[in-house]
This record gives structure tokens, sequence and C-alpha cells, in this order.
């Protein structure tokens, strides 16, 4: 072969290879930069729960160790578009107290809630309205604030940013969000969907208020208020609040770890107590009327940790792998060999 077609095989090797390189750096891989079709993860987590209420039949349970498992799944894409599901077992000693599930439709790189998914979708269990962030961060999540969503409230919440920390259990240089709210009501169609009541008979409403932490006077009070009122139920009031924070491993989105405390009490609805005197007094008193159902505070386990950890781990090294490594060694490849080529088809 002469030089000259030696020269003219390396120049198009070369172009070959610095294109092939630009392809994968820059299409390619920001492809590769959204919620995968094979997402099939399970999370557990510990912790405490002060109190919880039994719906069924109106029996507290106190003072429990649980474990959560939190399973989540890709059930299947359309393009730009995921439907995932989230499926949470509550647990105390292997027995199941709560079991919830639920389906998003999600924009695949921004990781928020869209509105344009298949209409079969809307029909899936679990499945209902909602906006932000439900199920994780976005790659190369950023460092401000984002929106996220409360199935309490039926409403957005914000997930705040704090700065960059090192995540002691993980070792991992992470974003730290939080979030928290104090007491508000939650919406209609969440009471409906965790079986609570949305109003009781009399006498079982004072059964579960001589509970809570009444000052003598609104114990005085309350009785007869409750006496006046018309027809055999007492309409109920629900609140929720809280406090969250997560760490997240920035240039994977990855979740490595959360710590979250949630509350929820049942009080009088404000109809109950508009223009007696309970609806004037202040904010604090009222609140004692409400009486606590559901308490509880968790972690992620040093297992879940690991696993979250590993993930992150596994996916850096994949976008470095095609994102730098690969691409940059075929373009200075490629333009070293087309240089060559080059090189002997002028000199031929």
């Amino acid at each position: 072969m002469s030089r000259k077609g030696l020269g003219a095989i390396l120049l198009i090797l070369g172009l070959v290879l610095v294109v092939g390189g630009l392809v994968v750096m820059l299409v390619i891989v920001p492809g590769m930069k959204q919620w995968p079709e094979d997402v099939d993860t399970i999370r557990t987590y510990s912790g405490t729960m002060p109190v919880l209420l039994n719906p069924q039949n109106f029996e507290f349970l106190r003072d429990l160790e649980v474990d959560i498992q939190r399973h989540v799944r890709t059930e299947e894409t359309d393009g730009e578009v995921a439907l995932v599901s989230e499926a949470q077992l509550l647990e105390t000693g292997g027995q199941p107290l709560q079991q919830v599930f639920k389906q998003y439709a999600i924009d695949r790189k921004t990781m928020l809630v869209t509105d344009e998914y298949p209409e079969e979708w809307a029909t899936r269990d679990g499945f209902w309205p909602r906006e932000g962030l439900v199920i994780g961060w976005p790659i190369d999540s950023e460092a401000e604030d984002y929106p996220g969503w409360s199935d309490d409230y039926r409403a957005t919440v914000t997930l705040v940013y704090e700065g960059e920390e090192e995540h002691a259990r993980s070792e991992m240089d992470t974003y730290k969000y939080t979030a928290s709210s104090g007491p508000q009501p939650i919406a209609p169609e969440a009471v409906e969907q965790m079986g609570l009541p949305p109003a009781l008979p009399a006498d079982q409403l004072m059964g579960l208020i001589e509970q809570a932490d009444l000052s003598p006077m609104v114990a005085q009070m309350l009785p007869s208020l409750l006496e006046r009122l018309e027809g055999d139920t007492v309409p109920l009031q629900y609140y929720y609040e809280y406090e969250a924070e997560y760490w997240v491993e920035p240039q994977t989105g990855v979740l490595i770890d959360t710590t979250k405390h949630e509350l929820r009490k049942v009080g009088l609805a404000p109809e109950v107590t508009e223009g007696s005197p309970l609806a004037a007094l202040p904010e604090d008193q009222q609140a004692n009327l409400r009486v606590p159902v559901f308490e509880l505070t968790y972690t992620a386990t040093d297992e879940s940790v690991q696993d979250a950890k590993d993930d992150a781990q596994e996916n850096i090294d994949r976008l470095n792998l095609y994102g730098t490594y690969l691409p940059i060694a075929a373009i200075v490849v490629g333009a070293v060999l087309a240089l060559l080529g080059l090189l002997f088809a002028v000199r031929s």
C-alpha cells in the first residue's frame, strides 16, 4: 500500500474516531442522564412510632419500633416520560401496620411530575394529579431550592437547599436539602385514602379528646359545645406537620439518606367551634384539642445508605467512562491518526 493510501485510511479513521467521540460526549451521554427504564430499587428505614391509631377499632398502639420498606420501580416509559410506582410498607416485628401504593408520571430528565402522559396511566391505582419532585432529584442536581409534593396537603412544598455537606455515614460529598411545615389541614382526599373517619359520634369523639392535654377551661367548655351540635356525628379536621432532611449525591441525583419526623393529629372541624368560646382561643390552645393519631420518626438504615452509595458510585463511574474517558481518548487518538494521515498524504 502506498503512503498516500495509508494516509487516506489513517485520516478517515482519525476523523471517524473524533466524530464518534464527540457524538458520545454530546449526544449519547446527555441521553443517558435521565430516569432509567429498568429501575427496581428497595430502600429500607428504621424508626420509632410513639403513637398509631387503628382506624378500624380506634385503639391506640404506642411506643413501637418500626421498619419501613420503600420499593420503587419503573412500570412503563413513553419517550421522555416514565410511569413510576412506589410501594411503602410500614411494619413492626414483622407485622404490617400500613401499606401505601402510589404511581407517578415524571419527566425522565427533570424528575418533575408531568401532565403529558398516556391517558391510560391516569386510571392506575395510586395515580392522581401532582406537581414538583415526588420520587427523587434529577441528575446534575442544582444548588437551589426545588418544589416537592405533599400528598397530605395535596399541594407543593419547598425542598430547601442548605449547602454542600460530607455525609458522615456514606463519606460522600452531597447536597443537603430540608423541608418542614407546622400543622396544616390534611386534604379530604388524603384523609379518605388513609381510611380515617371524616366524622365521629360525640361520645366516641370525647373518648379520643380525653386523651389530649386539655386545659381545665377547655375541658369544661367542650361537653356543652358537643351537646348543642345537631346530628349524631361531629365533623373532624386532621392536621399534618413534619420535618425532613435529605442528602443527595448531586452528579447522579441519588438520594443517599433521609431522616424525617411526621405527626398527624385530629381535632374538631372549624365549623364545629365557629361561634363558640373555643373559636376565640389562641391557636396554641385550640391545638391542645387535637389528638395525635400518627407519629413517626425514621432514618435510612446503614444497609440502605450503602446501597445508595453503591448506586451513585456506579452511575458516576458510568457517566465518567462514557462522558469523559472514552470520548476524550477517541478524540485524542483520532486527532493523532488524522494528523499522521494528513502528513502521509501530503508527503507522498
